[in-house]
C-alpha cells in the first residue's frame, strides 16, 4: 500500500472560488469563480496523448428546480469533470431531485466501449454499507444480536471475545485476510468466505489489539460479516443481498460478483484500469475477488440513488437502527471514532455526512449522503484515479451558495479516507 500525504492542502481553484464567493454570493460571481477553477484544472491536468477524449452519455431526468438552477449545476459539473478528464459516472441530487446524472468516457478502454448510465461499476468498499445493513436486518429480525460473539453463530471462529459490533465498527483487531490468501492459498480456484476462515484456522494469527480498544480499518472483519450472513440466513451472501435488498428496492443493475457461480460474469460492466505510460492497462480479477462482504457489489449511479432514497425513507430498517448505524463508535476508553456501522462519518458546512469510499483494482468510488441537507453525491471511476480533489471541488459546486455565506472555507476531504481502505491497485 503506497504512502499517502496526509497534509491538508487547498487547490488553487478552490481558493479562487472562496475568495470570490466571500464577497458576492450570486450566480454571476460563482460562475466566474468556477470558470477560474476550470482554467486551473485544465492547466493542472495530466497529458494523456494516446487517450481519446471522454465521450459524454447523458440521461434527462425530471426535476423540480428552475431551468437556470439546473443549467448552473449541470454545466458547472460537466465542464469541471471534462476539464479533469474524468472517466466514470456522477450523480448529484438535492432535496429528492436529481440535478446531474452523467457518464464520461469508457467502460473498457481496450475497445473504447462507451460508458452508459446502466453500466455497473465494482463498488469496492461501498459494499460495506450493504453488508452492514444486511447484518442489521438480521438483528432486527431477531436472528442475531450485534452484541453476540461471533462464536455464537460461527462456533469454530478462533477469537471468542470478538463480537458482531466489533466487526461492524472496525474495532476487532483482526489481521488482513488478503495477506493470508497471498501467502497460503495454493489452489487455482478463488477462495470463498468459508475458505478464508479455514486459512485462519490452519495458520493461526494473533489479533493486533484487544477488541474494542482501537480502530483499524479491516476488510477481514467485513469478510467475516459476509460469512455470518451466510451462516445465519442459510443463503449465500449474493442471494441474500439480491433477495432482501436489490429486489425490494428495484436495483435492477446491481449484483454481487460471484466467481463461484456457474453463470458467467456479465461483460456489460465497467472494467478496472490503471494508467501506465500514457496507456490504460486492464487490471484482471484476482484470488481475493472470491471473498465477499468487504467488496464485490457492482452497481450504477441510479441504483445507488435508489439505495440513498431507501435509507432516507427508512426502508429495510426502522429509523432507530439507521440512526444507530450513523453514530460515532466509542472505544473502550470512551474515545469516539468517526465510523459508525458500515459508514464513515464527517461534518461538512454543519451537515452530518455519512459516506463510504471504495478502492479496488482500478475502481475508485465515493457515495456521500449529506443528511441534514438531503443531498447526495455519487462518483464512480474505473481508472485508478484518486477522487479526493474531485470530491472537494464538486462539493464546492453543489454548496456554492452556502460557501458564499461563510467567513471561512469549507472542510476538505481527508485523503486517508480514500486510500487507506484495504489495498488494491
Amino acid at each position: 500500500m503506497r504512502a499517502v500525504n496526509t497534509k491538508k492542502h487547498t487547490e488553487p481553484g478552490t481558493n479562487l472560488i472562496y475568495r470570490i464567493a466571500a464577497h458576492k454570493g450570486n450566480v454571476l460571481f460563482m460562475m466566474l469563480a468556477f470558470a477560474l477553477l476550470l482554467l486551473a484544472g485544465l492547466a493542472a491536468r495530466e497529458d494523456i496523448s494516446d487517450t481519446p477524449a471522454p465521450e459524454i452519455v447523458k440521461e434527462t431526468l425530471l426535476t423540480t428546480f428552475t431551468d437556470d438552477e439546473l443549467f448552473f449545476f449541470e454545466d458547472s459539473i460537466t465542464r469541471y469533470l471534462l476539464a479533469q478528464r474524468f472517466n466514470g459516472s456522477v450523480l448529484v441530487a438535492r432535496h429528492g431531485t436529481v440535478l446531474v446524472n452523467r457518464s464520461f468516457g469508457f467502460s473498457d478502454f481496450r475497445n473504447h466501449t462507451p460508458l452508459r448510465q446502466e453500466t455497473p461499476f465494482q463498488l469496492a468498499s461501498i459494499t460495506k454499507t450493504f453488508t452492514a445493513t444486511a447484518v442489521l436486518m438480521l438483528h432486527h429480525e431477531g436472528l442475531l444480536s450485534i452484541d453476540d460473539t461471533l462464536t455464537k453463530h460461527i462456533p469454530e471462529f478462533p477469537w471468542p471475545n470478538i463480537t458482531v459490533r466489533h466487526l461492524l465498527t472496525h474495532t476487532s483487531g483482526l489481521q488482513n485476510y488478503m495477506w493470508m490468501v497471498e501467502r497460503y492459498w495454493q489452489h487455482r480456484h478463488r477462495p470463498n468466505n468459508e475458505d478464508m476462515l479455514q486459512l485462519f484456522l490452519k495458520y493461526p494469527r494473533p489479533v493486533d489489539f484487544r477488541a474494542g480498544s482501537r480502530f483499524a480499518y479491516s476488510n477481514t472483519g467485513y469478510a467475516f460479516l459476509g460469512l455470518l450472513i451466510e451462516r445465519v440466513s442459510g443463503q449465500s451472501y449474493a442471494d441474500f443481498i439480491h433477495q432482501h435488498i436489490f429486489e425490494p428496492l428495484e436495483m435492477h443493475h446491481s449484483f454481487v460478483y460471484n466467481p463461484h457461480s456457474e453463470a458467467p460474469m456479465t461483460s456489460d460492466r465497467a472494467y478496472g484500469f490503471r494508467l501506465w505510460r500514457n496507456r490504460y492497462i486492464v487490471i484482471p480479477d484476482v484470488h481475493h475477488d472470491g471473498v465477499m462482504g468487504d467488496k464485490g457489489i457492482y452497481s450504477n449511479t441510479l441504483d445507488l440513488y435508489k439505495w440513498d432514497r431507501a435509507i432516507s425513507n427508512n426502508r429495510l430498517l426502522p429509523d432507530s437502527l439507521w440512526q444507530q448505524a450513523f453514530e460515532y463508535t466509542l472505544l473502550a476508553n470512551g474515545r469516539p471514532v468517526r465510523y459508525g456501522m458500515g459508514w464513515r462519518l464527517q461534518s461538512y458546512l454543519d451537515n452530518h455526512v455519512v459516506h463510504h469510499p471504495g478502492r479496488w483494482n482500478g475502481f475508485r468510488t465515493a457515495f456521500k449522503r449529506f443528511v441534514d441537507d438531503d443531498a447526495t453525491l455519487i462518483l464512480l471511476g474505473n481508472t485508478s484515479r484518486d477522487l479526493t480533489r474531485l470530491i472537494n471541488d464538486l462539493q464546492s459546486i453543489i454548496f456554492y451558495r452556502e460557501i458564499a455565506e461563510r467567513s471561512a472555507p469549507p472542510e476538505e476531504e481527508d485523503p486517508l479516507e480514500y486510500e487507506v481502505i484495504g489495498g488494491g491497485q
